[in-house]
């Protein structure tokens, strides 16, 4: 149930002009939220414009709200508006905070301690290696990840996050209706079942290009940090980092080949230090003050051939032709340490036949 406060911000988010800004300046009209039920006051048509105004006093009908608010109820959608119990409080530090997030999975990730992973959406072998290594080792050591449900690096992060067993949150540019990248549907559902999902869009939006940079004002305001693995530079995680900064969170940067197109994002955030350096998701841990938590499991010992193919993945993720070259062995026993490390958990196995090393 929602109170007559929250069902004032539903019933906003129903007007594709109302912005966060245009919301807030509504709301200053009225002593309490809940009036606007009662009365579409003159002075909103000063904010929306005539033609907007009219739309709106049109399309009241409380009937219609709630009739709306079951269709949500009815797609397991929640909204959480900046009334509700269950609104992070650390979105207040944005200049512009979501009024109301519509929400699919479980609500209290939101209050979890959260730490974002962003990058390029095409990544090098370096920085998948890179965004898999730091996101097993911070969800790992109880960090909920937060990312934008992109290609590249935010799938890989969400991905390997739920691989590990951690809980994942992906913010998107558009509602629930429209998975963008549609082929990024699955993993949308995985997370709506195994973490959760959050857009301050009605679920019939689709996503925009002007969408995306706004969304991540929630990407880095939900978060205690963030972390940039590897980023161009025009990549839309350096957006990231300009709010991340703006509302007073931590930046941390992994660097790159300064040869690579791909690090240039980062490699000049570290320059101008705007971002901390970090080798190692440990060095993240450390300056939060947390212990890593140590593998329970037992450590198996590797073959001499085993060890040879994780010592050459530890140095950057490699075809099976790369592997089979510079390790010198014959295919049947490269493939046969390639299943095992796999299901050991040392190693993962990427799109193009490529490997990467995923152990610590």
């Amino acid at each position: 149930m929602y109170t007559d406060k929250e069902k004032a911000l539903i019933w906003l988010s129903l007007f594709d002009f109302l912005n966060a800004k245009k919301i807030e300046d509504i709301l200053s009209l009225y002593t309490l939220p809940e009036q606007m039920l009662i009365e579409i006051k003159d002075p909103i048509k000063d904010i929306v414009g005539e033609e907007n105004f009219s739309k709106m006093k049109d399309s009241f009908d409380i009937n219609l709200l709630n009739s709306y608010i079951r269709s949500l109820d009815e797609g397991n959608i929640k909204c959480v508006t900046c009334f509700s119990e269950d609104y992070p409080q650390k979105l207040l530090d944005l200049y512009q905070p979501p009024h109301i997030l519509f929400c699919k999975g479980d609500v209290s990730l939101l209050k979890t301690k959260c730490f974002a992973v962003v990058g390029s959406r095409v990544p090098t072998s370096y920085g998948r290696t890179v965004t898999s290594t730091f996101t097993k080792g911070l969800s790992e050591n109880g960090f909920t990840i937060v990312s934008g449900l992109a290609m590249g690096v935010d799938k890989i992060a969400h991905e390997t996050t739920l691989e590990n067993g951690g809980k994942t949150i992906a913010v998107l540019g558009g509602g629930f209706n429209h998975i963008y990248p549609a082929m990024n549907q699955n993993l949308a559902k995985n997370i709506e079942n195994n973490g959760l999902i959050v857009s301050e869009y009605r679920p019939s939006v689709r996503p925009s290009a002007y969408n995306f940079p706004v969304r991540n004002r929630i990407i880095a305001g939900l978060c205690e940090g963030i972390l940039i693995t590897e980023a161009g530079e025009k990549s839309g995680a350096l957006h990231t980092k300009e709010y991340a900064l703006e509302c007073g969170r931590d930046v941390f940067a992994v660097p790159g080949n300064v040869t690579s197109q791909k690090s240039i994002g980062t490699n000049r955030l570290l320059k101008s230090l705007q971002s901390a350096l970090v080798m190692s998701y440990n060095d993240i841990l450390d300056y939060y003050s947390i212990s890593p938590i140590k593998n329970k499991k037992s450590v198996k010992q590797l073959t001499f051939d085993e060890q040879i193919v994780v010592n050459l993945l530890k140095q950057e993720s490699m075809s099976l032709n790369d592997l089979l070259i510079k390790s010198g062995m014959e295919i049947k026993n490269l493939n046969s340490c390639l299943t095992t490390l796999q299901i050991n958990g040392l190693i993962k196995k990427l799109p193009g036949n490529e490997y990467m090393f995923s152990g610590q």
